[in-house]
């Protein structure tokens, strides 16, 4: 029987031979009855354990089908029609200032691509060593940065002010909503976003003139960029209530420790409901989802399974019951991705919590970096992430139990509120308490 018809008939495969164990185990108490047959037989204590493996290599093999289509049926002659089509185009291309190592460099972006999921063409890809310590950084919750985020709308060239860093400069002469329109005298009309980043890039101590428009006002300040610790845990207690909104803006280095002391301290202040909100959380460090999924499970119980081809099929579970008598509801929405669809798939798996929201991005890969002969960086996709039930969000995303639809423009708006002002406003979050307190 071809693979692909194999993987199709496996579930049901595992299920006859549940059936068959059942019929197995039901003779031997049947004998042991009669005094035929002892029920501490050798078989009787194999066969659990047989039908085990058996099941964990269905398993296996059920998971080995692409997330996404990669493979290709050609007729064996790509390395000679690669090395064909670049001399023509080295002999014949209108400019001859192209070169091979151009058309090389080329090949491996192309070739980078279309290992990437159709929806995240640029997920495999290529860092210089300045590119990679820009990223180390921000995993690490660190930023060269001029102290704020924002969006940016190409129809009108501008950038608008959507968050502020705690204690930095820019938190004293900008104000959420602010609309930035030039970059040291440099309109962002007609730029493309990364011209736009490129602008916005720059080292510790470097300044920048940004001229704002702010309501009908007009007016320029400057900021210098600095290294600033960017804010990924925000509590907030709600008033009158045994309920606690925890939200994680990234998963970063650290946070489950960071979060794991603001649990016990809100167990302490008999704090026992949380509404966890992910929404626009792109994730972040594998390793810390796990660890924040952890905090809210039972021992033993599984938050995560991979599978690659190095270490075949991986379960990452819980080693201590820590909060896991706490209600939850996590809040969700297009933006929740990687390591934030990690803990929203646990805690749903295992009937922790309650999703609220829309449906996730859908980033259920793992990918690890390599350092190149030429020290650049070189990231793809080495393993497939599963829930604890064995369900892929790749690509899918993960439903909501309850949905909610709320503009990014509306989220922006809350987000920046006093709690009690929240609580009125933002849709998600008064849901959210209607269910945990009907």
């Amino acid at each position: 029987m071809p693979l692909n018809k194999f993987f199709g008939f496996s579930s049901t495969i595992l299920q006859l031979m549940k059936c068959a164990f059942c019929l197995v185990r039901s003779s031997f108490i049947f004998s042991a009855y009669f005094g035929n047959f002892p029920t501490d037989s050798i078989m009787n204590k194999r066969f659990p354990v047989i039908l085990f493996l058996l099941s964990t290599a269905l398993f296996v093999y059920s998971q080995q089908k692409s997330l996404f289509p990669v493979d290709k049926t050609y007729d064996g002659t790509g390395q000679q029609t690669l090395e064909e089509i670049q001399q023509l185009i080295l002999d014949n291309y209108y400019y001859d200032g192209i070169t091979k190592d151009d058309l090389n460099w080329a090949a491996i972006e192309g070739m980078l691509r279309h290992i990437s999921p159709p929806e995240s063409p640029d997920l495999a890809t290529l860092w210089t060593d300045e590119e990679y310590e820009k990223i180390l950084n921000a995993l690490k919750g660190v930023q060269v940065t001029m102290g704020f985020g924002s969006t940016f709308n190409s129809n009108d060239g501008s950038l608008t002010i959507t968050s502020l860093v705690n204690d930095s400069e820019a938190e004293k002469v900008l104000k959420i909503q602010d609309r930035i329109l030039r970059i040291d005298d440099q309109a962002l009309s007609g730029k493309t976003l990364n011209e736009v980043n490129e602008l916005l890039d720059g080292n510790i101590g470097q300044p920048s003139t940004l001229k704002i428009v702010r309501d009908i006002s007009i007016f320029e300040v400057q900021l210098v960029r600095d290294s600033l610790k960017v804010e990924n845990l925000i509590v907030s207690e709600i008033p009158n209530q045994n309920t606690a909104l925890i939200e994680l803006k990234k998963i970063t280095v650290g946070l489950a420790v960071e979060l794991q002391n603001e649990l016990n301290r809100l167990r302490s202040e008999n704090i026992n409901q949380i509404i966890l909100d992910l929404r626009n959380n792109i994730g972040g460090v594998l390793n810390e989802g796990i660890n924040i999924s952890r905090l809210f499970m039972k021992k033993n119980d599984i938050v995560l399974r991979t599978q690659s081809r190095s270490n075949g099929i991986s379960n990452y579970a819980a080693a201590v019951d820590q909060f896991h008598d706490l209600d939850i509801v996590v809040l969700i929405n297009e933006n929740t991705a990687s390591a934030a669809e990690i803990i929203a798939s646990a805690l749903k798996d295992h009937g922790r919590a309650i999703l609220v929201g829309k449906k996730t991005y859908g980033k259920g890969v793992i990918e690890t970096t390599f350092t190149l002969k030429n020290a650049y960086r070189v990231k793809f996709i080495t393993s497939a992430m599963y829930s604890p039930k064995g369900n892929s969000w790749q690509s899918k995303g993960l439903l909501p139990d309850y949905f909610v639809d709320q503009t990014q423009a509306a989220y922006r708006q809350v987000t920046e509120m006093n709690i009690t002002d929240r609580l009125r406003n933002d849709l998600h979050l008064s849901t959210a308490l209607k269910l945990l307190n009907p």
